[in-house]
Parts: structure tokens; sequence; C-alpha cells
């Protein structure tokens, strides 16, 4: 496990595999199938098996993880050293499961008990990545078991679900308040400047786990956004409440750019609050793009494991990221790992597509390396045995061509690492025209990098187009030009030079 520094968040996991290749020792994480006729249990039954290679009919195994490498353990009235293996994840969980339980009995509750069943319906559920780390680098394969199993996202025969999310798995299980509310997930909707924006709001679940009744109220603080309830009581037991959120007109209004807001819900009985985060991506529709979350969340990775791909603060690596705090690392050997996340777009649309690229050199060694980027299976870019080079910005023009379009990196590097930061996906908008008197005036949002030439033709039979002035370079998010009017007819455009 690695976070962001001493007493810092989380930032990733793998899969414990020491892989000593001295026969006959070989360390891993335990799990697979159990052979021995015990059947699935009803909880872990409606999982998808196909890509972890378990079974839909007998049990598998483990259900969670937790940290199974470089723990420090005092024992033997006084004596300490370092140990490793799940024979130290079993007690990390019984201790967290201590701390569940104390919170319980803390709101007057009954003690959690098997958790296998809530564990399992969390993991289905809609804030399985709010109360777990996923876990979806690295495997306990060794010469005996071939090539199972994988983590992979979701349910895995390595990690099972992953490892608790610290309080928030802790507030699932043992909720802290009777108003209780779902999801707990954060909300992010993107699209273009205007809209449409997709999603277009969250449903939320409000019940009442307490023996009375109580009062909810909710507290809205954002112009874009509207709620369909700001208050009620919830009958003991009763049914549920339903509270939309959703954007409204004024989000069609906001200029580029990422918008943060909170929507807040209160017991009135308590006065215990919960607040439940909406993020707006205006116009960038790339969600993650710098990797700020830490990981790879928003991204698909396909790859050998986080000892090669992996989101770092340069603790790492060394790569100092190119803004920020993080940024994606990826170091495949042999062949090409894949990070990929699917963009909201819309058919014909032209996009700048801007990230930002970096190649390490270790030991004076640069290659074999590989970099490939594609818009929608469409390759952009594909450079092989590039030399060292600092952070550098490319940017292509792409067009969509329908509402979906897959953005995909591949990278590897045997001897060093590549570095990815920044990914951006904006639209290239059309311009609006307005005439006063004898003046045309020409108005259009501009992207940073990009320089615009307006063009004109008194015929659209001509073979070619009157560049009207020079080139533009960009000088806001909004650029203004003019044309006085002659008798002429005249039709005009908005070249990209650059």
């Amino acid at each position: 496990m690695s976070t962001t520094g001493p007493g810092g968040t989380w930032a990733s996991e793998t899969a414990w595999n020491w892989n000593i290749t001295a026969p006959p020792y070989t360390n891993s994480t335990g799990g697979g199938i159990n052979f021995n006729g015990i059947l699935i249990p009803s909880w872990q039954t409606g999982i998808s098996m196909t890509t972890n290679q378990g079974s839909m009919t007998l049990r598998n195994i483990p259900d969670v993880a937790l940290t199974a490498d470089n723990i420090w353990v005092i024992f033997n009235n006084g004596s300490n050293a370092l140990f490793g293996g799940t024979s130290c994840a079993a007690p990390l969980w019984a201790g967290f499961t201590a701390l569940v339980n104390q919170q319980a009995a803390a709101t007057g509750k009954s003690p959690v008990g098997f958790i296998n069943p809530a564990v399992y319906a969390l993991g289905k559920g809609v804030d399985y990545t709010t109360d777990f780390h996923d876990i979806t680098t690295g495997n306990n394969t060794n010469s005996s078991s071939g090539n199972k199993y994988f983590a992979v996202p979701g349910y895995d025969l390595c990690t099972g679900w992953g490892t608790p999310n610290g309080p928030n798995l802790i507030n699932a299980l043992a909720p802290p308040d009777p108003l209780q509310i779902t999801p707990m997930a954060p909300f992010t909707a993107n699209g273009l400047v205007g809209g449409p924006f997709t999603p277009t709001g969250q449903v939320f679940s409000l019940t009442n786990a307490g023996a009375t009744p109580l009062g909810w109220s909710l507290v809205n603080t954002s112009a874009w956004l509207n709620a369909s309830l700001t208050g009620g009581t919830l009958a003991s037991g009763g049914p549920a409440a339903t509270v939309t959120v959703s954007l409204n007109s004024v989000a069609n209004s906001l200029p580029v750019g990422v918008y943060t807001a909170s929507i807040w819900f209160t017991n009135l009985n308590t006065g215990f609050g919960q607040s439940r985060q909406f993020n707006l991506l205006s116009g960038e529709l790339v969600q993650n793009g710098g990797f700020e979350t830490g990981d790879f969340s928003d991204w698909s990775v396909v790859g050998s494991g986080s000892a090669y791909n992996f989101v770092d603060n340069g603790s790492s690596s060394t790569i100092t990221p190119h803004s920020g705090t993080y940024c994606a690392v990826l170091g495949e050997t042999g062949s090409l790992a894949y990070v990929s996340q699917t963009l909201p777009t819309r058919a014909g649309q032209s996009y700048l597509l801007s990230f930002w690229l970096l190649s390490l050199t270790y030991t004076g060694q640069t290659t074999p390396n590989d970099f490939l980027a594609q818009w929608n299976g469409t390759t952009l870019m594909n450079s092989t045995n590039m030399g060292a080079f600092d952070w550098t910005n490319l940017q292509f023009i792409v067009t969509a061509t329908g509402p979906n379009t897959v953005l995909q990196f591949g990278g590897q590097d045997d001897p060093a690492y590549l570095a990815l930061d920044d990914v951006s996906v904006q639209p290239i908008s059309l311009f609006q025209t307005k005439r006063t008197n004898n003046v045309f005036q020409f108005s259009w949002n501009t992207l940073t990098g990009l320089m615009y030439q307006v063009q004109y033709k008194t015929n659209l039979l001509q073979t070619n187009w009157v560049n009207l002035g020079g080139s533009l370079p960009t000088t806001n998010t909004l650029m203004t030009t003019t044309d006085v009017i002659t008798n002429s007819q005249r039709f005009y455009r908005i070249q990209l030079t650059q």
C-alpha cells in the first residue's frame, strides 16, 4: 500500500505476492475457488465471474483484504518484529470490525455480527468505491496455480472486494445517525458549454433507522442545482423519502470550468449533518484528467500491475507532476499497458485534445519504449524508442462520430517510465455573429494554445478563402473581431492555424 506521505491519504494498493521463485517457496495472498464441494453462498451470487475466473456454483475466496506486508507487531510481553502474510490481514480486519461495533454501541445499536451479507450488498451497490478501496493490480499466481488469479476491477479472487475505506465503511456498516441517505458517492456531470450535461441529476433515498420519527432538512447553496424537497418527516421504519437533486438552467450558462457544490442533509432531532458532493465539468469532458484523486479513478486500466503503472506524486518514480500533486506513470515492460476513458460527445463536434507527456531515463537508458494515443480507435500518435524529455504538451484536433468516444493511451517503457498528466478534451465552439449598422462582429470561445484566422469568400464557388487580417492568438476565453460590411456579400469562416 502507498499513501501521499507519512500520515497521508490512501494512494494505491496491489495484491500481496512476494513471489519467491526458489522452489519450493512462494508467498502470495490466498484465494481462488473452494473445490471441496462447498457451494456458493446466496450473498455471493449475482456477481460476474468472467474476468476474475471465479465460480458461479462453488464458494469463492477471499471476501475482503487488508495490509499483508511490513506489519510491525508487538508480541510476547514486549517483543517486536516485522511480519507479513494474510495472517496479519485477518487480525487487522478483526480490529476494524471492533471499531464498527464501537460505533454501533455508541448509537444504541447491536453489534454487526456476521458481516459477509452486508459486505457483499455494499460491494454490489452504488457506493462500492466509496466504501472500499478496489484493488485492480497484482496477482496470487505461483508455479502450481498457473495463470490464476489476478486482481481485476470489482470483486476478484486475490483481494475480494478490496480493503476498507476507513470511516466510510464503518458508517455504512454502523450508520452514526438514524437518518440514512443513499447513495454516498459524489455526483459528477459533464458536457459541452451550454449543455446538455450527463447525467442530469441524482436521486437520493432517505430512511429512518431509529425508534422514533425524525425531521430532516436539506440546504442547497448552489445556484446551478435544484432539489425536489427541502425537508420533511420520516417515520421509524417507514417508507423512504425520495429527493431528486438536478442541474438547472444556470448550469447551461456557465463558461468552461470545473464546478463543485455540496448538498447538506440534517437530522433535526440530533443536529447531525451529512453532505453529498456534486461536480460539474462544463466544456471539459475528461474526468480526473490530472489524476488528482491519487489513483486511476474514472479511468480503465489494463496492464500487469501497479509495480509498473500507477499514479504517483514523485515519491516512487522521482517524477515531479506537470501540475498539481499527481501524474500517471506508465512503465509496462514487453508490451503496452492501456488507460482509457469513455467520453460523452456530440456527433460532428470538433474537440481539442491536450495532454502532457514526459520520458524518463534510468541509468542512461530510455529504450525500448512506446507511447500510443487513440481517439475512438483512430491512432493519433504512436512513438517508439523515444529519448528522454521533460514535460511536453501535445495537442490534437479531433471530431466525434457519435454520442460516446473512447480516449485511450498506451505506454511501455522497459528501462524507465513514461508519465502522463493534465489530459483535457474541450469542444471547439462555433462563432456567433452580430451586425450593428455596417459593422459585422464575430465572437467565439477560444482554447489556450490555438491560433485563429477569420476568412471570407464573396462567392462560395471560389476556390480559395481570403484572410481577414492576420492570425489571432488566444487572448481570452472569448475572442471578438469585426469586419466593415461592403457592398459585396461575404461568407465567413474561422480557421484553426495552430
